[in-house]
């Protein structure tokens, strides 16, 4: 079918912050990018890791030195380098001296296991690993499994560190004192000479493989090329009006897309200043944003819901926060408001391993709260029917988000069928996210068109009955799945974190009353289960697959 997008209405909604004439792509890649900003900062600092500053100087140094020691080891244009690390500085020269050599990145969590190790690194022929050493264990037991692995190159998170770290360093004792039989040392790789030429480079060869972890079967390694990467840098870097002198605070995942292309590419673009945290803790957070001065961070929803929760909030001051942005989950308005409080207003976005992240936010000067936000300039959509993929929908009507954009990925790999599903040519994306966008064209999301729960054949989306559920004071989490009914189909179920001042004063009974009068008859949950905790990703993300699979599990048994 001929895909035609809407008319960029909400271009009129663009505050002044942003750059609205888009951005003129060039033949160089990002790598480039980083490489020439490095010598124009060369005395600045480029990272700092617990209080260790690495200049651009410094930094320059080892990329090359760590490209010339994978060029050694045989690393060449196309090959698949696996990277298995929390946020350290190893992860960012890594990264980007793989692609000095044209290589094709894949950034893997350290957290995965055997089998999930197994399959990316076989269905990606990966000729190179550089892992922390929790990940040794993981590696020991399938080396026979992996033939196409060359070469294992291990490090300490430790490394870098100063001799008394800023803030405190989270030590993980995962994988210490176990050897990995041939392995490399990191400083071993960083002893080699300079790597003397960079690869011949095309902005749309193959530049990241982004394995994302879906809602079935194995992960998918979304194609991503160095333009992909160019254009998110692009938008991440100059829309939230970050500078040269901006400090980005990184505590999500690099290797995951958002924080990989929020914080490290939108950094290598800008020449700007990154403080790598390698896990989150709120307390080292808020510690590290006054230390360093921070004034741009992008984490999951919940993770500003911890830190507003912290009994040190307010002790630190993190008022130097001009750009802090929040996704993944509904943000309750009277934790918006505690930061309001302090200056700081909190902005969310929306984006997608397939879509090099950010394809909508709001501008942080005209934020409605509850929407993902406007798309950013070059990036077009149209929302089509669900149920009739031909129609678009009507302002204010859900639907499910299409999007084109030059971040939009070329396909996953070695997946034909998937990639037939997802992108389907001339740069479109299906995202399988159910939106609706306002008069302003200001986008809301409603849930995932895979995470649909079918009530007596009413469409019921998670994010649409959370968005109810938080409005009550006691609730400080909530995620809402189906559960398996023999007459409906499905019932809505919500698993709930309950305040701490709220606990032992209202019961699930109570609770289910009072959705009764919030919502629809066949949305309000029929069924709540108080939790101390949720289940949440390396991110900070709700897993709501992990909820789904335990309630599977508990319908088999009976």
């Amino acid at each position: 079918m001929e895909v035609k997008a809407w008319e960029r209405f909400w271009e009129k909604s663009w505050t002044d912050v942003w750059v609205k004439e888009g951005y003129q792509h060039g033949k160089d890649p990002l790598f480039h990018i980083l490489y020439n900003n490095s010598l124009r900062n060369r005395h600045r600092t480029a990272l700092i890791y617990y209080g260790t500053v690495i200049t651009w100087d410094e930094l320059r140094d080892q990329i090359m030195r760590a490209a010339g020691g994978l060029q050694k080891l045989g690393v060449e244009k196309g090959d698949r380098v696996y990277l298995g690390m929390q946020n350290c500085p190893q992860f960012v020269i890594s990264y980007f001296a793989a692609h000095m050599l044209g290589a094709i990145v894949m950034a893997i969590s350290p957290a995965y296991k055997e089998g999930e190790v197994n399959f990316v690194l076989n269905n990606s022929e990966s000729k190179v690993m550089i892992i922390e050493e929790s990940v040794v264990p993981v590696v020991n037991q399938i080396r026979t499994n992996i033939p196409s692995v060359k070469h294992i190159i291990v490090t300490s998170l430790e490394e870098y560190l100063p001799e008394d770290p800023y803030p405190a360093f989270p030590a993980d004792p995962n994988g210490k004192g176990i050897e990995c039989p041939g392995a490399i040392a990191w400083k071993d790789l960083i002893a080699n000479e300079p790597l003397k030429k960079m690869a011949d480079v095309d902005v749309n060869d193959v530049a990241l493989l982004q394995y994302t972890s879906g809602t079935t079967g194995h992960p998918k390694g979304a194609m991503l090329t160095h333009l992909n990467l160019l254009n998110g840098a692009f938008v991440q870097a100059v829309q939230p009006y970050n500078t040269v002198d901006s400090v980005l605070v990184a505590v999500l995942p690099l290797f995951h897309i958002t924080s990989m292309n929020d914080h490290m590419l939108a950094w290598a673009f800008g020449g700007n200043t990154m403080v790598l945290l390698a896990r989150f803790d709120p307390e080292t957070w808020m510690q590290a944003v006054e230390r360093y001065q921070g004034t741009y961070s992008i984490v999951a929803t919940p993770v500003v819901i911890a830190i507003s929760n912290h009994p040190s909030f307010g002790k630190y001051d993190i008022t130097s926060l001009h750009n802090f942005g929040i996704g993944g989950a509904t943000l309750p308005q009277a934790v918006f408001n505690k930061y309001k409080d302090l200056g700081i207003t909190l902005f969310e976005g929306y984006g997608m391993s397939e879509t090099t992240a950010t394809t909508a936010f709001n501008p942080n000067d005209a934020v409605k709260l509850g929407s993902i936000g406007l798309p950013v300039p070059q990036v077009d959509l149209r929302i089509a029917d669900i149920n009739d993929l031909n129609r678009d929908v009507a302002i204010g009507e859900e639907g499910e988000l299409w999007v084109k954009t030059p971040s939009s990925g070329i396909g996953y790999w070695n997946d034909p069928e998937g990639s037939k599903e997802t992108f389907l040519g001339d740069g479109w994306v299906r995202t399988g996210d159910i939106v609706k966008m306002d008069e302003d064209g200001y986008l809301y999301i409603c849930g995932r068109l895979k995470e649909m729960i079918k009530s007596s054949a009413y469409s019921v989306f998670p994010a649409e009955v959370e968005e109810y559920m938080y409005a009550h004071p006691a609730i400080l989490e909530c995620c809402v799945i189906g559960t398996p009914h023999k007459v409906k189909g499905e019932e809505v179920k919500a698993f709930v974190v309950l305040k701490a001042d709220w606990k032992g004063k209202i019961t699930e009974a109570e609770l289910i009353e009072w959705a009764k009068s919030q919502m629809a008859p066949y949305k309000y949950p029929r069924h709540i289960e108080f939790r101390d905790s949720l289940p949440k990703g390396n991110t900070g993300k709700i897993m709501r697959k992990v909820l789904k699979e335990e309630e599977a599990a508990k319908s088999a048994q009976k």
